[in-house]
């Protein structure tokens, strides 16, 4: 099984556990990112503590690997234009208090069996999830979006020869962590990267 990287700076809530190394995923320091080969990931998930100026000037480097047929998840709240198709991330005029998300139809995969309002709510507390949104490609799949229907989170499959999923400043890995419907969230996320890298890779894309 290929192993997922994991792409952040060093900092204590970002580094991996033995329950992530267990699931596949490798810590893959943003710094060593000139250095690393990219073949060996059936995925990488991008966090929202890098240095996006550093992701730019190595872009050629993520641009290869998704016309290669790989599969990135971007969780970064994007001002340079480092991933491919990608805009700026926008701040949401709505107030966290009010802001709804919610999971577009036919639910993606990777939110099967998950309540949106353990999406909403931590502990009772709304705004958590996501505090600004993203201009989707017109050919993008969004799979989760504000009640103005703002993208969250969208896939696109056509910007480049893989598959890109971008969420707005969203740590949608780390977020299924919560003792509710939530807590399946992780590991479906890891599963349907490894069945879209497959895909891809076998030219079946949908």
């Amino acid at each position: 099984m290929k192993p997922i990287a994991y792409i952040s700076t060093d900092i204590q809530f970002t580094r991996l556990k033995d329950i992530d190394h267990e699931n596949g995923l490798v810590s893959l320091q943003l710094y060593d990112i000139p250095f690393a080969d990219f073949s060996a990931y059936a995925g990488v998930i991008v966090t929202n503590f890098v240095e996006e100026a550093f992701l730019l000037e190595h872009k050629e480097i993520i641009e290869n690997y998704l016309n290669d047929g790989g599969v990135i998840l971007s969780q970064t709240e994007n001002f340079l234009p480092w991933l491919p198709g990608c805009g700026n991330w926008l701040r949401s005029p709505i107030s966290l208090k009010d802001r709804e998300i919610r999971l577009t139809e036919p639910v993606h995969p990777m939110f099967a069996g998950i309540d949106p309002y353990d999406l909403n709510y931590k502990k009772g507390v709304r705004g958590f999830f996501s505090r600004g949104y993203l201009e989707a490609p017109e050919h993008s799949e969004v799979i989760v979006e504000d009640q103005e229907g703002k993208a969250i989170i969208y896939i696109d499959r056509k910007t480049t020869g893989g598959t890109i999923v971008a969420g707005a400043g969203t740590d949608l890995y780390r977020f299924g962590i919560q003792e509710n419907s939530s807590r399946v969230l992780r590991q479906q996320i890891l599963d349907w990267i490894r069945e879209e890298y497959e895909a891809n890779k076998g030219e079946t894309k949908q």
